[in-house]
């Protein structure tokens, strides 16, 4: 909404001032109020983590009933601008990260790319047996894996959790690296001449475990967006088994569909933030 516009139905640019509505216009008094509140959010003038005004005052401000402001509200509640805290309030929601599901993309340059500064921050990397569950879908034999898991953050907030399992033998020594805010796939294509090509992966919802809500900072049983699969090299080799588990409250996935000859090519999620990103 420009500001002449804005101006015209509300009287003002100013998120705290005088907020006129214009009962004439055909637009219904709730989208006016939706439109006056989204006009702040791209303005600036309410930023994220920020609390609204009260439903109430917003009323007295607008010189309506309190029902078409509660409405805007839950519109934009709906539409994933804003959140309700049971007691506390509405609050403006952190602007999410669209992220392409290209499963072979590094989460840490797919971050870079986006223009946001993401750290990686190693909680564990050892050298063990995986766990059964992890067993059950791996192709290889190996018994002795790579376990690494990373935390990663912007600006200090955790937002996502990448694990990768590898199997020993064809990255020896990566257990002693140290792979702080480095891209684990550029490690195994310098150090060990591993170069990815393809990759299977499956996306689901999934409620976030006790262990994962004290790394990432979030109630257990918060639903989170887990991307997870096996990753090959240019051999057809497998090489990895990774999963990422994203705050849904941080993210979103696209999809892009390309026809070529009788095919449609999806490309679901790399951090734009959507194909699954990896490590």
């Amino acid at each position: 909404m420009n500001a002449d516009l804005n101006a015209s139905l509300y009287g003002t640019s100013s998120h705290g001032g005088t907020m006129l509505i214009n009962r004439d216009s055909p637009v219904p008094l709730h989208h006016q109020v939706r439109n006056y509140l989204l006009g702040c959010l791209e303005r600036g003038e309410l930023q994220p983590g920020q609390q609204l005004l009260q439903e109430r005052e917003y009323a007295v401000r607008f010189g309506i009933s309190l029902a078409p402001v509660r409405q805007a509200i839950l519109d934009l509640v709906k539409e994933g601008y804003l959140y309700r805290v049971p007691g506390r309030g509405t609050f403006v929601r952190e602007q999410k990260v669209e992220e392409k599901i290209s499963i072979l993309s590094s989460f840490s340059e797919s971050m870079r790319a986006k223009g946001l500064s993401a750290a990686l921050r190693v909680i564990e990397l050892r050298v063990g047996k995986v766990p059964p569950n992890v067993r059950a879908v791996l192709e290889a034999e190996d018994q002795q894996f790579v376990i690494l898991q990373r935390v990663a953050l912007i600006e200090d907030k955790a937002i996502a959790l990448l694990s990768s399992f590898l199997p020993a033998r064809l990255v020896p020594g990566l257990e002693t690296l140290d792979l702080n805010g480095q891209s684990l796939y550029r490690t195994l294509e310098e150090r060990y001449g591993i170069v990815l090509a393809r990759a299977e992966s499956t996306i689901e919802v999934v409620r976030c475990r006790s262990a994962q809500s004290t790394i990432l900072g979030i109630p257990p049983g918060t639903p989170m967006l887990q991307v997870e699969g096996k990753t090959y090299d240019v051999t057809d080799r497998f090489v990895e088994f990774a999963q990422v588990l994203y705050r849904a409250d941080r993210f979103r996935f696209t999809i892009e569909s390309f026809r070529r000859d009788d095919r449609v090519l999806h490309l679901i999620g790399a951090p734009d933030t959507e194909e699954g990103a990896r490590p």
